[in-house]
């Protein structure tokens, strides 16, 4: 019996002597660059969104924090990506409405879970959306398009950024809410979809102030806002519920994760530079170009809207009957 006392002795102060250099590597963090991955190609809002709070955290942090551009499959291939990565610190996620809200809602079945397999880090930006369309398309409010969707079903197409994406849970639900008929057609993100949509060939896409630029010189129509107020960018834009569809108010977000099981003193480390970045006035300036309205939260924060936004897009899409996607 007296030999138990040593041997656990032995064994906790083993499980001490490995336990600390992670410590030690926490106290230190970072000693090296930070891979930022963004689920969307570069030019998307979220791209440019991750952009300003890279640059300011490369600054706060004193290592360059990278921006990792990995569009796909919804954002799947992203999320893949971080969720096998090691658990240091030195590989995050650009979080959003969709890794953690629209595109597991919209799936039958995914490679991760966006709860257990990522630790929240910090929200950082909230925006809206704003249904824009090519000039072409033959209508001028959100009525006469859904009375043109609905005569011609299929004939007006709504560029997305990938299946499960934003764009089409709000494409999927505006058709659901109006009766309307309008073909999605899914790219390799956000960026190549605008593109087709400002060279006519698709119709219309939901953006946010990567758009603004281009309804402001007239190379895009906007219809309506889908937050619940109007956008102060677009102030004579109606919000869909203005505009008559009911039931249509959604707000995004944007943010920062980890893999599971990542030091939470590095977690704090970061979520404390995320928030200092918010401070900034440069960064704050060309936030409001963008239309990103800065959102600091704590980790714990992050993840009670992460939970959230999974059971409410989890509610849309069941009473929508939006379809989903393999």
């Amino acid at each position: 019996m007296s030999g138990h006392p040593r041997k656990l002795g032995r064994r906790s102060f083993a499980l001490l002597l490995a336990a600390l250099p992670f410590a030690a590597a926490s106290q230190d963090y970072p000693t090296k660059p930070v891979r930022l991955v963004v689920p969307y190609s570069a030019g998307a809002i979220t791209d440019l969104g991750a952009r300003l709070v890279a640059e300011r955290m490369s600054q706060i942090l004193g290592q360059q924090v990278v921006v990792d551009n990995r569009a796909g499959a919804g954002t799947r291939i992203g999320m893949q990506l971080v969720a096998s990565a090691p658990a240091d610190g030195y590989t995050l996620l650009f979080a959003n409405s969709v890794t953690h809200g629209t595109m597991p809602a919209m799936s039958k079945s995914l490679a991760v879970d966006p709860l257990k397999d990522f630790v929240p880090v910090a929200r950082v930006f909230t925006y809206n959306s704003i249904l824009v369309c090519h000039p072409s398309t033959p209508a001028t409010t959100v009525r006469e398009l859904v009375d043109y969707a609905t005569k011609n079903p299929g004939k007006l197409t709504n560029a997305t950024a990938g299946p499960g994406t934003g764009h089409d849970l709000m494409g999927g639900l505006f058709n659901s809410l109006t009766g309307a008929n309008m073909l999605h057609v899914h790219y390799r993100g956000a960026a190549p979809a605008l593109q087709d949509v400002l060279a006519g060939t698709a119709n219309c896409i939901y953006g946010g102030g990567d758009v603004k630029q281009y309804v402001q010189s007239g190379k895009l129509k906007a219809f309506a806002s889908g937050g619940s107020q109007r956008d102060p960018d677009f102030p004579n834009v109606p919000t869909m519920e203005e505009a008559g569809v009911k039931g249509f108010s959604i707000t995004w977000w944007q943010g920062l994760a980890a893999p599971a099981g990542t030091p939470p003193a590095v977690v704090a480390r970061l979520a404390a530079a995320a928030n200092e970045a918010l401070k900034s006035p440069d960064l704050l300036a060309k936030a409001r170009t963008l239309s990103l309205i800065p959102a600091g939260s704590t980790p714990q924060q992050l993840g009670q809207v992460m939970r959230d936004d999974m059971a409410l897009y989890a509610k849309i899409v069941k009473d929508a009957r939006i379809e989903q996607q393999d």
